[in-house]
């Protein structure tokens, strides 16, 4: 069950964006370790980038149910119990807040990575859920991965500062699996973006740890009661 965005104020929305930049780092690392990730996740983190010119945040997350692995790490991160998220996990959702300053700073690339989104976007129907959740066969997911994978490695891998995946060799040598992670990584940047337009900033995170975990909390039994 969808649920809409006008029910969460600025700061829960701020950490649902959040939420899904978490989702996009542990799914990148799930994969990289496992070679697997949970398909409807993986679709609801890399639809973001084809949502263009919103009319509200809700156009960008329509389904905030699918963020729910993204809501129970950022909890279970900023608790204060010995059980903590899985700290490559950690590393790369700060990682991609720290990258999402480098491509605020090269203009030339962000209009690069628009357009070649938009191109992406004519020739998928990624938000297209006539059909199912994700609105494409597997085929078809397969050629979007590799598309946004490719528009990473043009753009985001070029800039000074790169996110380094970890994981099994077999995996990471698997294009089907690097053309997920890439693209993940790309969408993860996305909502990087909106958690910074948001009023989002790193420094919060730590002086703000216990709003932070109640928050995500609160998000989460809020979609409960929802359902």
């Amino acid at each position: 069950m969808n649920y809409s965005f006008d029910r969460f104020n600025r700061w829960e929305s701020q950490n649902i964006a959040l939420a899904a930049v978490a989702q996009c780092a542990s799914l990148a690392n799930s994969l990289a370790t496992n070679g697997t990730a949970p398909n409807i996740e993986l679709i609801a983190s890399i639809k973001p980038l084809m949502v263009f010119d919103p009319n509200s945040i809700s156009d960008i997350y329509p389904r905030i149910t699918d963020l729910g692995l993204g809501l129970r790490i950022i909890q279970k991160t900023f608790s204060n119990g010995e059980n903590q998220e899985d700290p490559h996990v950690v590393r790369h959702t700060l990682s991609l807040l720290l990258l999402r300053n480098k491509l605020i700073a090269n203009q030339q690339m962000q209009t690069r990575i628009r357009e070649g989104l938009q191109g992406i976007a004519e020739t998928s129907n990624l938000n297209d859920t006539k059909e199912s959740k994700s609105g494409m066969s597997y085929l078809q997911q397969d050629i979007l991965f590799e598309q946004l994978a490719t528009l990473y490695q043009d753009t985001i891998s070029k800039l000074p500062y790169r996110i380094q995946v970890q994981g099994k060799k077999e995996n990471l040598r698997n294009e089907r699996v690097t053309n997920r992670i890439r693209a993940l990584l790309l969408g993860g940047l996305r909502s990087a973006v909106l958690w910074y337009q948001l009023g989002g900033r790193r420094w919060r995170l730590v002086f703000y740890r216990k709003r932070v975990h109640e928050t995500a909390g609160n998000i989460r039994r809020k979609l409960l009661t929802a359902v």
